[in-house]
């Protein structure tokens, strides 16, 4: 008994310091952003818990993707328990959709 006790300890300890990986992950969402540049479908995603945004968006990035259509497919509202790893999911693939617009010669 004594050891699984120590085994169920570390376990939880080992989850406490590992990233979360997993459907709304922000290495999910460059996978995806690198799927969607390769076919030229790129969108922007909207996140958030009282009201969503173009997370990962700065005011002086909105000319790059201001083209884009928004996608509001990710869990938003306060009350829904997958918004913070959602808004981290849309941060991550906005971020990478704009360094890809940033990258391109004419932009």
């Amino acid at each position: 008994m004594k050891h699984l006790a120590i085994l169920l300890a570390t376990l939880c300890a080992s989850c406490a310091s590992t990233p979360f990986v997993g459907r709304y992950s922000p290495q999910a969402a460059e996978r995806e952003a690198r799927r969607d540049i390769a076919s030229d479908h790129m969108k922007i995603y909207l996140a958030g818990g009282r009201g969503a945004s173009e997370v990962g968006v700065t005011p002086g990035d909105h000319h790059l993707v201001e083209h884009l259509p928004r996608d509001r497919s990710l869990p938003m509202g306060c009350t829904d328990p997958h918004v913070s790893e959602a808004v981290d999911y849309a941060q991550a693939y906005n971020r990478a959709i704009i360094r890809h617009l940033r990258s391109r010669p004419n932009a």
